[in-house]
């Protein structure tokens, strides 16, 4: 048979307002059917947490009594969840810096190359594709550009290296390339001053060039570079336009660079090259569908059999973030074992150091058992005090990994963004470590008999 609670409106006296004032407190907002079943569950949360936050306030009073022995327990933990956060800020910051930076041909924007590395560790292979496949040429870009109907634009690149000269300025190691004139549609380069090429100017080989910013800068820092001739490797050329600036990647600039009409750069350093395509689909059309077109119409250009695997690469922003996720999941596959493994000795350590405080504080625990304090209470007590002790470490290697990694991203070209994630599951494993390994010597300080323990040292 249940027996219910009385509603304090059913009664001339109040309940005992130390004891039962969040039952008191209940009862002014609900009807007296339901207080009997509500007020026994509002009385046993307002003693687990009045039970809690005296453990918390126990815990943390051990802690700060002994900060240094506190501070040397957590070492294992505060480097586990330091190198979790670190690793975890630089992959994510990684693949943050992939998006923006380096996957940069945009929605429905793909390149067809030689050949071009597929994942990691595939280097070697990405070698014997190279020297095993055909070169892509001009007949191959007029092949495509007629026969591929799902495409909107259809450029081609190269590049080599070259000094480049004005005056008594040179600027060595510049990347000279030669570009179609609709490669400014498929790329992200803008024009500062002057213009891009023209398809006159490709059509008729002309000796004009476009500067990116830092090679404008390098040579004309306080005059307008505009109808100003240079030297690029041995011949002159008219520059007809300089680009915005595009920052670095990792550290290397995006603005040292020449472009040519691809005519112009074919005629001066030899048509024997292998080009590299960019394809733009057209508006609604599937990346795939003109991915596969693409593909019919060089397998039947090169002669290919049916059993024959492609002798040119296709490469969009997606298998370039994949190639770039396989390497962060390999760096992640390394360092989080580690992470682990210094996480479970934190915890043995851990529970070392409880096993030593229980035996520090065994009249202690004697006392509060004589004063009635249960089992249970004991247990709490050193439960949460192993908790918030492997919690307590968890927060301070979070917070020197991300003081270091912030710092570091400020004077280094170290992609650094923190996901939402990381500090959770760093907080939350190293709280659970402390949980775990703190129930061996939570159990055995509420196993003490008490009369034993008042008479401990």
């Amino acid at each position: 048979m249940r027996y219910c609670v009385k509603h304090p409106s059913m009664s001339h006296s109040s309940l005992h307002p130390n004891h039962y004032s969040n039952p008191d407190r209940l009862a002014r907002f609900v009807p007296p059917s339901l207080y009997c079943w509500l007020a026994p569950l509002a009385l046993t949360v307002h003693i687990a947490m009045h039970s809690f936050l005296e453990a918390a306030k126990i815990a943390i009073s051990s802690i700060m009594t002994h900060k240094l022995r506190s501070f040397l327990t957590l070492l294992g933990v505060i480097i586990g969840v330091f190198v979790v956060i670190s690793v975890a800020t630089v992959i994510e910051g990684a693949n943050v810096y992939i998006k923006e930076k380096i996957a940069t041909l945009g929605s429905g924007v793909f390149r067809i190359q030689k050949a071009s590395l597929t994942g990691f560790g595939d280097f070697q292979k990405f070698l014997d594709a190279y020297r095993k496949n055909p070169d892509l040429t001009i007949d191959d870009l007029a092949g495509l550009r007629a026969g591929v109907t799902l495409a909107d634009q259809i450029g081609a690149q190269d590049g080599a290296a070259q000094p480049v000269k004005y005056g008594n300025v040179t600027l060595e190691s510049v990347g000279v390339q030669g570009v179609t004139p609709n490669l400014i549609t498929l790329s992200n380069v803008e024009v500062a001053l002057g213009r891009y090429f023209s398809d006159s100017d490709n059509d008729n080989r002309r000796d004009v060039c476009f500067l990116g910013s830092e090679v404008a800068k390098g040579l004309f820092p306080s005059t307008d570079p505009i109808g100003r001739e240079i030297r690029v490797g041995r011949t002159k050329f008219m520059i007809v336009g300089v680009a915005t600036e595009l920052g670095t990647v990792l550290g290397f600039s995006q603005d040292n660079y020449v472009l040519l009409p691809l005519s112009t750069f074919l005629k001066e350093y030899g048509a024997r090259r292998s080009l590299t395509f960019v394809v733009r689909g057209r508006s609604g059309v599937d990346i795939d569908k003109v991915q596969d077109q693409v593909r019919v119409l060089l397998r039947s250009r090169h002669k290919l059999n049916y059993n024959q695997s492609d002798d040119f690469s296709i490469v969009s922003d997606e298998e370039t973030e994949q190639l770039f996720g396989s390497i962060t999941k390999v760096v992640a596959g390394v360092a989080f074992p580690v992470v682990g493994t210094s996480l479970v000795i934190g915890g043995i350590v851990i529970m070392n150091i409880m096993l030593a405080t229980v035996t520090e504080r065994t009249r202690e625990i004697g006392i509060r058992k004589s004063l009635g304090a249960t089992r249970r209470d004991i247990l709490i007590q050193f439960l949460v005090e192993s908790s918030m002790l492997s919690g307590f470490g968890g927060l301070i290697g979070m917070l020197m990994a991300i003081a270091l990694m912030t710092g570091i991203s400020k004077v280094a070209p170290v992609p650094v963004a923190i996901p939402l994630w990381a500090p959770v599951i760093a907080i939350s494993a190293s709280t659970l470590v402390g949980l775990f390994f703190g129930i061996y010597p939570a159990n055995r300080a509420a196993a003490l008999d008490p009369i034993v323990a008042l008479r401990a040292d």
